[in-house]
């Protein structure tokens, strides 16, 4: 639903997640590419990116079959991997609305309804899910038993691709190239996601490359690629300024103390809008173009900026995310992935989108 008076707001440049996907596409020289869109597109908005992208991308792909269905009701057309487990309840909706299911434990044959389509899934590494390689003959007397569904793709997951030089990457890749010695036939075989083409030039990417982190702008770990621009600035305005005294506390549990007579800033965003607290002390904030350190915890709904002795007028835009300062950074200091500081995002953020 949309805010009436936003706190904050989110610009996500629909170029910018056409040029990604392109790009991806184009270093691992695939023929198709799958736009991974599931958790709201990483909170960027799963039916707007999706729109975005439509023309760019081959397949979507989600995480459970409601996402699916409201791409679907969203007009999104294209064919549709969900990555969740089928079930006897939702086994009718693949069926309804034209989506592909994942197959990976032998007891999904049969709850899929007659000529639903759908994609096996090989753990070769991840351990999460799916079927193990040694029972790739297994699964394929299965699949020639259930010729009532369709098979149209088979695919498995690198569990370290956003290391650089990892052994592992290339042994699941053996593992998997050994499992599709029996699936010749099916049409689809897909493995590599961002990191996989990011850090990995040489290795077959198969028939189809998936991305979300990297349609959005980011790698999957601290490495950057500079050839991937974030499509997701984040931006709220000042909405107090007062002066602050040396010595004086700031926030819930006295964690920063001021240390010279300034002023200081407080913008109407917090935990509650997906800033993590975790974060406390740690951030920059941008208001026109110089970088102020954010002080004191984190509230649910306050952040508070040590402005110095500048002089700065309420109503000033601050950014947060944007530029060369974003969700990597934000990342880093947090300890934890570009996913995660994306997905934290609320509904709270006024999304806006620019061509």
């Amino acid at each position: 639903m949309k805010n009436n008076f936003p706190s904050s707001y989110a610009t996500i440049s629909k170029e910018l997640l056409r040029q990604n996907l392109t790009e991806l596409k184009h270093k691992a020289g695939a023929d198709r590419v799958l736009a991974v869109v599931k958790c709201d597109a990483y909170r960027h908005g799963a039916r707007q990116v999706s729109r975005a992208v439509k023309d760019v991308a081959d397949w979507f792909a989600v995480a459970s079959v409601d996402e699916a269905i409201d791409l679907r009701m969203g007009g999104i057309t294209k064919p549709i991997l969900v990555f969740g487990v089928p079930t006897y309840e939702n086994a009718a909706a693949y069926q309804t609305h034209g989506l592909t299911a994942t197959v990976s434990h032998k007891t999904h044959f049969s709850i899929l309804m007659d000529g639903t389509e759908y994609h096996l899934n090989f753990d070769t590494g991840m351990g999460r899910l799916g079927f193990k390689p040694r029972q790739s003959e297994e699964v394929r007397e299965q699949a020639v038993l259930n010729q009532r569904l369709i098979c149209s793709g088979i695919y498995s997951h690198h569990s370290s691709s956003d290391e650089p030089d990892s052994d592992f990457v290339r042994i699941q890749h053996e593992r998997f190239k050994d499992v599709l010695s029996r699936f010749s036939e099916v049409p689809i075989k897909h493995m590599s996601c961002t990191g996989t083409v990011g850090n990995y030039p040489g290795l077959d990417h198969f028939d189809m490359i998936r991305s979300g982190i990297g349609m959005v702008g980011y790698s999957s770990s601290s490495i950057r690629f500079n050839w991937l621009e974030p499509a997701l600035e984040w931006r709220s305005k000042i909405a107090q300024i007062r002066p602050i005294s040396k010595g004086e506390a700031v926030s819930y549990s006295s964690t920063w103390l001021c240390p010279e007579d300034g002023y200081l800033a407080t913008l109407p965003v917090g935990y509650g809008d997906g800033i993590p607290r975790s974060l406390s002390n740690r951030l920059k904030v941008f208001i026109n173009q110089k970088g102020y350190q954010q002080v004191g915890n984190i509230t649910m709904d306050y952040t508070m900026v040590y402005l110095e002795n500048d002089q700065i007028n309420p109503g000033s835009e601050a950014v947060l995310i944007g530029d060369s300062y974003n969700a990597q950074n934000w990342a880093e200091a947090a300890g934890t992935n570009t996913h995660e500081i994306l997905t934290n995002i609320t509904d709270r953020v006024e999304k806006q989108y620019k061509e």
